[in-house]
């Protein structure tokens, strides 16, 4: 399976919000960071947190984030 990036946020907590929200709704979805695996957590600031879900749950996905966002 793979996986597509649903939306792309400058921080790790409106990353996990927007997670959230397909959770509720039933969509598996990662939170993806470069960070080389936390030791550089100020990496962040160079490079978008990244969410992602599987390929076959993109559509809904991005309907439900983009009627989140009203």
């Amino acid at each position: 399976m793979a996986i597509v990036v649903v939306g792309n946020y400058p921080s790790e907590v409106e990353a996990q919000l927007a997670q959230a929200v397909l959770e509720a709704n039933g969509i598996s979805s990662i939170v993806m960071r470069d960070d080389a695996g936390g030791m550089l957590p100020s990496l962040h600031l160079l490079a978008e947190v990244r969410l992602g879900v599987h390929e076959e749950d993109s559509d809904e996905a991005t309907a439900i984030l983009k009627d989140s966002e009203r």
